[in-house]
Parts: C-alpha cells; structure tokens; sequence
C-alpha cells in the first residue's frame, strides 16, 4: 500500500518550463521555430532572448504568437511492483498553449517593447488503474500550471554597430494539484491532497548585442527571480477501514511558498552564410542552486538542489523567394535534476527535438505557421523493488506554432 500512495508524489513534469527543465516549450516570433535560439533576434521576442536587439527592430511593431497547440505522451514501464507484477504507467492530454503579445516602439534614442508572455500553461489529468488478484490501486491525478510574464524592455546604441538592452518582468505563477488514491487488499484506504499555490516574483534580463553587415554576436543574463508574494493552501485527508479511527484530515492556509528560478545566462551567433542562408546558434547555461520552494513554521522546509543544466539550439533560415523564409531548428534541453540513485530521488528527464515552419510577408504583415518536435529521455527507478532496477521510462511532445506579427 504504502508504495501505491508513494505515487502521489511522482506527477510527471512533461512539458513543465521549470528549473528542471528551463524554457522548454517552442517560444517566441521566430525563435519558436528555429529551435529557441533567439538571443540574436532583431524580433519582438528580443524583449525576453535579449533585449539588446530591441535597438535593431527599426519600426514599431505588433506581434502575436497565437498558440502552441501541444500533445504529450509519458510511458513508464513498470513504474512500480505491487505483489510482485509489473505495473506500467501511461499518460497523454492535449493542452494550448498561448505564448507573446510584444509591442515596439521607439522615444528618443530608446527603443522600446512592452510584453506581456506566457511561457508556461499546462493541464494536466490522468486516471490510471493497477490490479492483482487479491489488491487493486486506483489512482486521480489532476494539475493545472501556468506562468503570466508582464513587462517591458529598453535598449540603447552605445557605439556603431553595438547595442545594451535591459528588461524587466514581473511573473505570476499559479499551481493546483488534486491527487486522490484508493487501495482496496483486505479493506479500504483513501488518501486525498490537494495544494493551491500562487506566486509573484520579480525578474531582469540584461543583454548586449554586436551587429556587423551578416554577423552577430549576443549574450543575456537572467537574473534569479526575487519573491514578492507567494501564499499556499494545502489539504489532506486519509481514509482506512483497516484499524479503528483510521480517518483523518489535516488543512493549513496561506503557507509561505515560493517558485523561484536560478541565474541564468546565455550566447548566441548569427551569420548570413549566404544571401539566402541565415545560421543562428544559441548556448544557455543554467546554474547550480538550492531552491526553497516551502518556508513555513507550521510545515516542513522544502529545498530542492539543481545542477548546472545545459541547453543548445541551432537554427537556419532560408528565404526562398521574396518575403518567403522556410525555417528548421534543433534543440538539446539537458535537466537540472541529478541522475537519480534509487527510486526515493527524482527523476531526471533530458529533451532533444526539432521545429521547422514557413513564414511569409504580405504588405506590413508576417505570417508564420509551423511545428515542433521533442523527445524526452527519462531516468527514473522502479518503486518497491529490491534490489533497485530502472524503468524504461520516455516522454513526446509535440504540437503546432502559429505567429502574427504587424508593422506600424
């Protein structure tokens, strides 16, 4: 039994942008398709790659990436042993996703961008049964995230050719989580949590640009996130006809929580290989942190350690005719979880995929359609074995990108 209710704190983190798995999910105007590498975008999604590249954006502009339309799959064979039979675990849900509302504007010698981002909205709900002749396992899993980003940006030309931008964002992060779990071998035991968290914190992006006729070379940092605000509501409640006053619930309000993310930083190349050929590269790297998630007398602290965490994205774009640009990407997303020694550690779930997309110009307005590709592969460990044995365990992601952008 006590395995089964283990379960309740294994909710997969497929397509979660967290600290695990940092800016994960295609995002951007353009970046979107070529990867996530965006750091030497002269788009509007500058104002979150690098705001340096505001500067270069050279007219106002409205763009609008209108949803990531994402379907995942998550298998884990056998997630866990119950009376001795492998239990395999299977999950999958449909979510959209809407992503960037970026204006720019110029006053003076800045130039300007107002945002206002969604990086992040995942739901996700599963119901999953485990059987033996004499036990059966029911168990609910229910999860809604998202992540509202609203600010702004500035950059500035220092030099010829050079440009330093600064933005800043402030986040709010909600999480509601329901999981219920029935064990039926020789009575009844019921377990209900459920957890309400919501979140502000505060951010900056710094960037600098250098721009030379079809060369580029930017770099970013992102700043840890600083808790403004962040209050939780959790409960629970355990239900047994195995003993006597086996019932039990227990409620505690406006906890102190946080969703902090790490430092973050960040190089990217551009090269117009040809006149018709653009090569963009981007290496982001994450660093090592101890995150306090629950800081609250009346509960247990709740800290988590990260590792440095990887990420590299390769982008081309190719015009095939006038205002017609065919685009392709790759992209590696390494976590920051520690390579799990038992099946009492988290797992640790690396991405690799793929985005290609067309975009074409009509008057003032660009168009864009395309799709996105990711692998996940998971390391993780079988609960209630012994000796210890790892699950064959994968994630897919996949879905379609679609973005608007209008000059003024």
């Amino acid at each position: 039994m006590h395995r089964a209710v283990a379960l309740l704190a294994w909710l997969p983190a497929v397509a979660a942008a967290d600290p695990t798995n940092r800016n994960l999910i295609p995002f951007g105007e353009r970046a979107a398709m070529l990867g996530n590498a965006g750091i030497t975008s002269p788009y509007g999604e500058a104002v979150f790659y690098n705001p340096a590249n505001l500067e270069r954006v050279g007219h106002p502009n409205l763009s609008v990436t209108g949803s990531t339309y994402l379907i995942y799959q998550l298998a884990v064979d056998p997630i866990f042993v119950l009376e001795g039979e492998d239990q395999p675990f299977e999950a999958s849900g449909f979510v959209a996703i809407p992503s960037t509302v970026v204006s720019t504007y110029r006053v003076g010698k800045l130039a300007l961008a107002n945002a206002i981002l969604v990086p992040e909205a995942l739901t996700f709900k599963n119901r999953v049964s485990f059987a033996t002749p004499t036990s059966k396992v029911t168990i609910l899993q229910e999860l809604e995230q998202s992540e509202l980003w609203i600010g702004g940006g500035a950059a500035l030309s220092v030099a010829d050719g050079l440009s330093l931008g600064l933005s800043v964002f402030v986040a709010h992060t909600t999480e509601s989580k329901v999981n219920f779990t029935r064990v039926e071998s020789m009575g009844v035991f019921e377990q209900t949590t459920s957890t309400d968290v919501s979140v502000f914190g505060a951010s900056a992006i710094a960037g600098i640009q250098y721009q030379r006729g079809g060369f580029g070379l930017g770099a970013r940092l992102h700043s840890p996130t600083v808790r403004l605000r962040g209050h939780g509501d959790v409960y629970q409640s355990r239900l047994s006809t195995m003993m006597p006053g086996g019932a039990d619930e227990a409620q505690l309000e406006d906890v102190e929580v946080d969703r902090p993310l790490p430092f973050d930083a960040g190089i990217g190349l551009s090269l117009q290989a040809t006149p018709a050929l653009l090569v963009v590269a981007d290496f982001n790297l994450q660093l090592p942190a101890t995150l306090t998630t629950v800081d609250d007398p009346r509960t247990d602290r709740v800290e988590g350690k990260l590792q440095a965490a990887p990420r590299g994205s390769l982008g081309l774009e190719w015009e095939l005719a006038t205002h017609k640009w065919l685009r392709a990407g790759a992209t590696f997303n390494r976590s920051a979880s520690a390579h799990p020694q038992s099946d009492a550690d988290p797992s640790h779930e690396d991405y690799i995929g793929g985005s290609l997309g067309f975009a074409w110009q009509s008057g003032r307005t660009q168009t864009a359609l395309g799709a996105f590709y990711l692998h996940g592969l998971i390391e993780t460990y079988v609960q209630g074995v012994d000796p210890p044995r790892r699950a064959d365990a994968s994630a897919r992601l996949f879905g379609g990108l679609f973005t608007v952008s209008y000059r003024l």
